[in-house]
């Protein structure tokens, strides 16, 4: 369950209503009416600050969710750079090849001697009685449509206007495997552009250009096969229309020229220490997040038992212990704690590994489905981060009842007060009326009383 569906809490107030009373005591009961439903109102402020609570508590909740879904990936990340990056691949002479990893090749000395880098065979144009010197305006040939022929395979080719440039560029969309540059063979004053369409591969072919009455190319290079040998094997060497070559399952070498050079395979975990890197880095996230919700003022949820599941969670996937081989912690392979309980990563302790402890290593961290630390870590965290029953979603679950609880409370409490007040005010009205006739008889009779005192000379003088 995901923490941010919990709602804010709705805001309750209390309705005001005016005693519109007609007596001189109006005023005091208005005053007992506002006293009587504010105490009545009392519940809802406090369940009003429940939910407040609530609501910190799922926002911190929420960020632990972020840290630790990173924290997931992050594990993720050390799985995938144990399962696809355990070897490297180096080179003692790139002048004669290059090499790369496709695979998990099998770790191993390859020696290349190349004979022959090989070359692709090209043609040029030939010089014409007047050298084209615009090449987007002039062309070698006036024909709106020429046949080129590449290795015996011919194709018919359009230009879209008659220039040297819409020529090279009907070449190089007709598919025919070759590549067609215009090039300049004059001077910057005195320019003479001519084709060129040189083969994609390597290997001797033929490639002529006909307008319909003529050919128009020359041979610039014959072109030959690459020949090489690995070790020594086959005798004569291996002839290839491709400088890219496939050495051994899993490794490619590209011919850059000719000479010998060795490929070393060698297990590696250069791409495993990038991500354990990243794997201490989430790790320290979390433990700085989760070591702010500690002490007198700590977080939101500071006290939630919640907080020490997760701690002890952490503790024991950092803690994990292989039983076999000479890796069988994360301390050798450089990780470690420190004093405020964040991680450390020491990535020469990995470089220094000898290619049997590499071995070992990879088998201490296994796989993810299998065996090893990232099996344990993946299912142990899934205790945590599981969308279903993790401490996370059952946490924000609790918190989402805990909100609607107090949300319907205060609704049963706000109906009541309401009630109460509505009740109180027609009882506050009738006292008021009551009142206010009593005072008009009161006055009546104190103005009767005034008359016939006045009006009658015995009451002056009584007494």
């Amino acid at each position: 369950m995901s923490t941010s569906s919990i709602s804010s809490p709705s805001a309750v107030t209390s309705p005001q209503t005016t005693l519109t009373g007609s007596s001189t005591f109006a005023a005091d009961l208005q005053t007992a009416l506002n006293r009587a439903v504010s105490i009545a109102s009392l519940p809802i402020q406090l369940l009003q600050a429940d939910q407040s609570t609530v609501t910190s508590h799922a926002t911190e909740l929420g960020q632990l969710n972020t840290l630790f879904t990173t924290f997931q990936s992050a594990l993720q990340g050390v799985a995938s750079g144990a399962s696809s990056g355990a070897q490297s691949v180096s080179v003692s002479n790139s002048s004669v090849a290059t090499a790369s990893l496709s695979g998990n090749a099998l770790p191993g000395t390859y020696t290349i001697n190349v004979s022959d880098p090989g070359s692709e065979a090209s043609a040029i144009s030939n010089a014409t009685g007047t050298p084209v010197t615009d090449p987007s305006s002039q062309s070698i040939s006036t024909s709106t449509s020429f046949t080129l022929s590449v290795g015996g395979t011919n194709y018919t080719i359009q230009p879209a206007s008659q220039s040297l440039t819409a020529l090279a560029n009907a070449i190089n969309s007709s598919g025919a495997g070759v590549q067609a540059l215009v090039v300049n063979l004059g001077s910057p004053s005195s320019a003479d552009y001519r084709l060129v369409v040189q083969n994609t591969s390597l290997g001797s072919t033929t490639i002529q250009l006909n307008d319909g009455s003529s050919d128009l190319l020359g041979v610039l290079n014959g072109g030959s096969n690459a020949t090489y040998t690995v070790n020594g094997q086959p005798n004569g060497g291996i002839s290839t229309n491709s400088s890219t070559v496939t050495i051994a399952p899993g490794l490619t070498a590209t011919i850059q020229g000719a000479g010998s050079t060795t490929i070393t395979i060698a297990a590696s975990l250069n791409s495993v220490s990038s991500s354990l890197s990243s794997f201490v880095d989430a790790y320290n996230s979390v433990v700085s997040e989760l070591q702010k919700n500690h002490g007198q003022n700590g977080g939101a949820l500071t006290g939630d038992s919640t907080i020490l599941s997760m701690e002890s969670v952490l503790n024991q996937i950092i803690n994990y212990s292989g039983s076999s081989g000479s890796i069988t912690s994360l301390t050798q392979l450089g990780i470690e704690f420190q004093k405020d309980g964040t991680l450390t990563f020491d990535p020469s302790d990995i470089s220094g590994l000898s290619q049997t402890q590499i071995s070992d290593a990879l088998s201490f961290l296994g796989d993810p489905n299998a065996s090893g630390f990232l099996q344990f870590a993946t299912n142990t965290l899934s205790s945590i981060t599981d969308s279903t029953n993790g401490i996370i979603a059952t946490e924000g679950q609790a918190l989402q009842n805990q909100m609607q609880r107090d949300q319907d409370q205060i609704n049963a409490v706000q109906a009541r007060v309401t009630q109460l007040q509505t009740t109180l005010q027609a009882q506050m009205a009738k006292a008021d009326a009551l009142i206010a006739t009593l005072q008009q008889q009161n006055t009546f009779l104190q103005g009767l009383f005034q008359y016939n005192t006045s009006n009658n000379p015995n009451a002056t003088n009584a007494g």
